[in-house]
């Protein structure tokens, strides 16, 4: 749709007799800058709509706490911290390959992400988590090679506080050993009350260095 209005602008001008190069250039030049501001609403509308959910969902819960029996022994808590969550955010410092054994080459990847709110601040959040570890050099449908599911108990224990910040730290050894360096590592969340949230980060891991087979001679 986007191509066709470029296409119907262009064809105008030219059709006036004033398509210089210059007009041209100054036509794609503010339809680039509306496509970036269109993204941006885009952005803002997808985060005003987490958190219109959250809120909602908010919202609800206290209702039903206050038409609770007053002998009910729930307790009123106001940070219901399941709705505060707008997404997630991998931790580009702590995240990557990782070398256990001593050996050349990492053997696993170490996960650290966090749950966030509006205002980008770490909630700790119970739920399912899902990893997937994606080679895009390798064809469609083989390029991922690792994937790892964690329940809410296994989720709550990976909580940790790592160097000042607080977030969930998970150790996915090789389930398929990369034979590429530059990979994809994605996270999915599934929180109790079935929100989902997804982020993905580039890694670059260390890979064993080829050893010599049988008939090679060393230098």
């Amino acid at each position: 749709m986007r191509l066709i209005f470029r296409l119907l602008s262009l064809a105008v001008i030219a059709a006036s007799g004033c398509a210089s190069r210059g007009n041209v250039d100054l036509l794609e030049a503010r339809l680039r800058e509306q496509e970036d501001q269109l993204r941006s609403l885009h952005t803002q509308v997808d985060r005003t709509n987490s958190e219109l959910t959250a809120a909602r969902r908010l919202n609800d819960s206290l209702k039903q706490k206050v038409v609770q029996p007053a002998n009910h022994e729930a307790t009123f808590d106001l940070s219901e911290q399941q709705f505060q969550v707008t997404g997630l955010k991998i931790n580009p410092l702590l995240t990557g390959g990782f070398n256990r054994d001593g050996k050349p080459g990492d053997d696993q990847v170490t996960l650290v992400f966090t749950a966030i709110d509006r205002r980008d601040q770490p909630v700790q959040l119970p739920g399912r988590v899902e990893c997937e570890l994606i080679d895009p050099s390798r064809p469609a449908e083989q390029q991922r090679v690792g994937h790892w599911t964690f329940d809410a108990a296994k989720t709550r224990t990976a909580w940790q506080k790592t160097l000042g910040s607080f977030g969930y730290r998970f150790e996915l050894p090789w389930q398929s050993p990369p034979t590429n360096s530059d990979l994809e590592l994605r996270v999915r969340f599934q929180s109790q009350h079935g929100d989902r949230f997804e982020a993905s980060a580039p890694i670059r891991i260390a890979l064993p260095k080829p050893t010599l087979g049988a008939d090679q001679l060393m230098p």
